[in-house]
């Protein structure tokens, strides 16, 4: 199925509503969840939706909470206070424009937090209010250690943004080969995955997405020690859980999963006038499209240049679904008495 974006956005709000979200942070919600779609991971996109309600309806999430944040100088900490994981990091963002603009430079750091959708969504909140941005979290386990076989970080996201006289620079990237989501998309839709993505229970690479028992670290040690640095800042250091303490979004219906996010951003006019930095990111990004192309690719984009393609793509074409998500999300809809568009009677 092929759906409008405005028009999945519009039923996802509708539905958040339905929930006891107030219509703006349903809004906030949705939309990042149809970002997601729109820039091509749909890992992360309105399939997350089925896992939220199960959370909700177990109240390990709360749709009327209401983030708390104490502001230290330039640090801010957030207690999510129940609340669903994006509206946790949104208040991050707001104190991180607040701090940056006074200070210059800022961090924050968000605990109690649930899954927040893709990292790249708030560094790039911020580049567009001309910050440079990095923003990480923490995720259940599901990636081996460099030399284990069984699971102790999760794919712990890394993202970055930074703005320029276009489209922001972004950098959006799990530090396992995979993130866990392609896997959840691989099963809905029954295709195989690359066998570089995980092993099954007995530590062998596998090709199918449902004997996954745990993913790779990208790059072996490197994605490994990027994960653990990752886990320090995003977990030790803001008070969240930490690897096995993290409640499992799918299978852990006990406890709230109390996941960690880390944001820094610097306020770039504190340095030089915002203009001149994005004129000298221009010279950077002109550098590297002047970059002759290795055989086999027809040339060299910038990170985040294949998203925003996508994003545009499916901005005018529409955003495919595979059939069990659509399935999926027609059941929530009417169980809700909210319509999924396109769906039949």
């Amino acid at each position: 199925m092929v759906i409008d974006a405005s028009e999945l956005e519009q039923w996802a709000t509708r539905l958040l509503e339905q929930w006891g979200y107030a219509p703006a942070d349903a809004a906030y919600l949705a939309g990042s969840l149809v970002d997601a779609n729109t820039r091509g991971v749909d890992s992360h996109g309105v399939v997350r939706l089925p896992a939220y309600e199960r959370r909700i309806t177990a109240k390990l999430v709360d749709p009327t909470a209401t983030p708390e944040v104490t502001v230290n100088g330039a640090i801010a900490v957030v207690n999510a206070n129940g609340t669903a994981g994006q509206l946790a990091a949104r208040a991050a963002v707001d104190a991180l424009l607040e701090t940056t603009e006074t200070s210059g430079v800022g961090t924050a750091v968000v605990h109690g937090s649930a899954h927040f959708g893709t990292a790249g969504y708030y560094a790039r909140s911020l580049a567009a209010h001309g910050r440079i941005a990095l923003v990480v979290s923490n995720s259940e386990p599901a990636v081996v250690p460099f030399g284990g076989r069984d699971a102790l970080l999760g794919t712990n996201p890394f993202a970055f943004a930074a703005p320029t006289t276009g489209d922001p620079i972004s950098l959006d990237m799990a530090t396992s080969t995979s993130a866990m989501g392609k896997v959840l998309i691989a099963q809905a839709s029954g295709a195989p995955i690359p066998d570089t993505w995980g092993v099954d229970s007995t530590g062998t690479p596998t090709t199918d997405p449902n004997a996954i028992h745990a993913l790779l670290p990208a790059g072996g040690p490197k994605g490994y020690g990027l994960g653990f640095l990752i886990e320090i800042l995003a977990g030790v250091l803001s008070g969240a859980a930490i690897a096995h303490g993290i409640g499992n979004m799918y299978q852990d219906f006990s406890k709230p999963q109390d996941v960690g996010h880390f944001m820094f951003a610097i306020d770039i006019k504190r340095i030089m006038p915002l203009d001149v930095f994005t004129e000298r990111m221009r010279e950077l990004i002109d550098a590297a499209h002047g970059t002759a192309a290795a055989e086999g690719h027809s040339e060299v984009l910038v990170p985040g240049e294949p998203e925003e393609r996508t994003r545009r793509a499916r901005l005018s074409d529409g955003i495919p679904l595979a059939d069990e998500t659509v399935t999926e999300l027609t059941e929530l809809g009417r169980t809700y008495n909210t319509e999924f568009p396109g769906a039949a009677a």
